[in-house]
């Protein structure tokens, strides 16, 4: 059996679920890490998961003994690793946002239609099993005519990361919405596809010291007449009913929070947050290995930033902002 080793980049509290994702699975390895920030940690986590501590992004990149790299640097430093990574020939699995512009994730898109290294997005939460569930019972159209759709998530973060590269644009290029936020858009866009038009509205409520908003909401108009929200929050856990997917039709409803609920009837409980990296780097691994196609693609994460960026211009605007043909 060949067996993928991999590199993880970044030392961030998203490191374990990757390294806990793959470990599930006897064709994947992680052979190391690197950080570019604190190396008493590095060296800690390595010892814990005995794998080696690398210097630096560039040795752990160039090493012969890796073959694919899992990314979970700060956001500004995606795009040079990214492309590094596609000189190299090594297959990128990248932490949401991939990057912070169009223009760099088009050149990223370009790259890889050249060079045939996938790069495929982090975003886990498609890779749930009552998402994938859901998304299939949606194409039998039990719902009818879609009315509503909600995609909505309340929760706290750390004190370091209130404090750390989050709390600045010019690391982060927003706040809640870019962040954490990136989860209920591929998610959105999934379900209901890509909206004509948005109006958006950003907060900063409680993580004063953070220079963006730590509470977002987008409305939704498609092109059907069908209405949505996107709603993110790093203020509470006090969610309870609202957090959650839920889309209502003329003939039934679709709910996901602790299970997928078909017209009220549970169908599946893989709602588990670790759980979705497992089957995500089941994905990554069908994908270098097999040549399968994954469920989250450039074009979602292309979709995904074009719609947090025009929201964000919403915010500034005031305005209705339309998106126009894709």
């Amino acid at each position: 059996m060949k067996k993928l080793r991999l590199g993880i980049i970044g030392t961030g509290f998203i490191a374990p679920f990757h390294f806990n994702g793959f470990k599930k699975w006897p064709d994947a390895e992680i052979v190391g890490m690197c950080t570019h920030s604190n190396r008493d940690r590095l060296k800690r986590m390595c010892a814990e998961w005995g794998i080696r501590a690398f210097d630096d992004f560039a040795q752990l990149a160039e090493d012969p003994g890796v073959d694919a790299l899992i990314l979970g640097s700060v956001n500004t430093e995606h795009f040079a690793q990214i492309m590094r990574a596609q000189e190299l020939g090594k297959p990128v699995l990248a932490e949401k946002p991939v990057v912070t512009t169009l223009a760099e994730l088009d050149v990223i898109r370009a790259s890889v239609a050249r060079t045939g290294v996938p790069v495929m997005p982090a975003h886990n939460f498609i890779y749930r099993g009552a998402v994938t569930e859901g998304r299939i019972a949606m194409r039998t159209g039990f719902l009818g005519q879609v009315v509503y759709a909600s995609f909505c998530s309340n929760h706290t973060i750390s004190a370091e990361h209130a404090a750390g590269w989050r709390s600045k644009l010019a690391l982060g290029s927003g706040g809640a919405l870019m962040d954490s936020g990136h989860h209920q858009v591929y998610q959105s866009l999934g379900f209901m596809g890509r909206p004509a038009a948005l109006h958006a509205f950003k907060s900063r409520l409680l993580l004063t010291g953070m220079e963006g908003e730590d509470v977002a909401h987008v409305q939704l108009q498609y092109s059907s007449g069908a209405l949505g929200t996107i709603f993110q929050s790093w203020t509470n856990t006090c969610g309870g009913p609202t957090d959650g997917i839920r889309i209502v039709g003329t003939n039934g409803s679709l709910q996901i929070s602790d299970a997928l609920y078909v017209n009220g009837e549970k169908r599946n409980t893989d709602t588990d947050y670790p759980n979705s990296f497992v089957n995500q780097a089941r994905a990554f691994l069908d994908l270098v290995l097999h040549g399968q196609a994954p469920a989250s693609t450039l074009d979602d994460a292309r979709d995904t930033l074009e719609l947090i960026l025009l929201a964000y211009q919403s915010c500034e605007t005031g305005r209705v902002v339309p998106l126009g043909p894709k």
